[in-house]
Formats: C-alpha cells, structure tokens, sequence
C-alpha cells in the first residue's frame, strides 16, 4: 500500500472520486446513519455540522467536511479493535496521567513521565486492537502502515491541490 507522490492530476482524480462517493449520499440519510451507529446526540450534532464544511478547488466546489468524516467512518469499519483498543487507552492513560499529576509536590516533576506513559499505552492499545483486527478481520497490515498510508495520501491530495485551495 505504498503511495508515490501524486501529480496534481492524479490528486484531482482522487478528490474527485471522493467527493463523488461522498455526495452519493444526502446529508439527512448521513445524519440518520450517523444515529443509528448509536452516538450521543451530541456527538451526531457536531460531526453532521462537519458534513457542511466545504473547499472550492479550481471552479469545483468540494464537500471536503463530508469527505474526511466518510474517510474515518471508513477506516473505523475496517479497523474497529485498534479504534477501540486505541480509545479505551487513551482514557486509562487520562486517569493515570491525571493521579500522577496530582501527587502534592511530586506530581510537577512527573508530569513528562506520565505523559510519556500515556502515549505508550496509548500506543499499546492501538496495537494491541490492531493485532486483534488481524487476528479476526484477516488485515494484513501493521497499525504504522494503515494510519501513515491514509493520512500521507490525504496529504498528498491536498498538498498536491495547494495552489488551488479555497477553505470556506
């Protein structure tokens, strides 16, 4: 899954592509899955505010908010136990983080250890669920390819677009 450096023909085929599959569903029939996933409403709220998020590139008009929001429903579909793994982590290394903070006149001192200890659980839980993700989805890559693949091509896009980018 290694990507090369795309020409900004190839980053506007991309974009294009994923705009398309991204407007191929209404925002209303969007808003409704993103309840049936069984969110909070909040959450439901803030990520359909998202969906309305656009940037015009060249005379095109792209829904890039609804673009990145169907990219990571789509990384978590395939990759579900290292979202979780990952997510139940980041709130154990919170609590850990914030007890050690809080020891009286230690905690100043421990504040880079315990940060440090929060990224490497953290990190350990997304591996932990990455393996799980292998182990029972048949996903034959590492956790370092699958988030730096996703994330280099969408950067590659969009630098590739730089010059013809129009955030509103």
């Amino acid at each position: 899954m290694a990507s090369e450096k795309l020409s900004t023909a190839q980053a506007n085929l991309k974009i294009t592509l994923w705009n398309a599959e991204a407007g191929a569903i209404k925002s209303s029939d969007f808003y409704e899955y993103l309840q049936d996933m069984g969110l909070p409403e909040e959450v439901v709220t803030r990520l359909h505010e998202l969906v309305r998020h656009t940037i015009k590139i060249g005379k095109k008009v792209i829904a890039i908010g609804k673009v990145l929001l169907f990219k990571i429903v789509e990384f978590v579909k395939t990759h579900p136990f290292l979202v979780a793994g990952a997510g139940i982590a980041a709130v154990v290394s919170a609590v850990i983080y914030n007890w050690i903070v809080s020891i009286p006149w230690l905690g100043h001192f421990l504040e880079p250890v315990a940060r440090a200890l929060g990224i490497g659980i953290v990190l350990a839980g997304a591996v932990l669920g990455h393996v799980l993700d292998k182990q029972f989805k048949g996903v034959a890559q590492n956790i370092v390819e699958v988030a730096s693949e996703f994330f280099k091509l969408l950067a590659d896009v969009l630098n590739a677009l730089s010059h013809e980018l129009a955030f509103s």
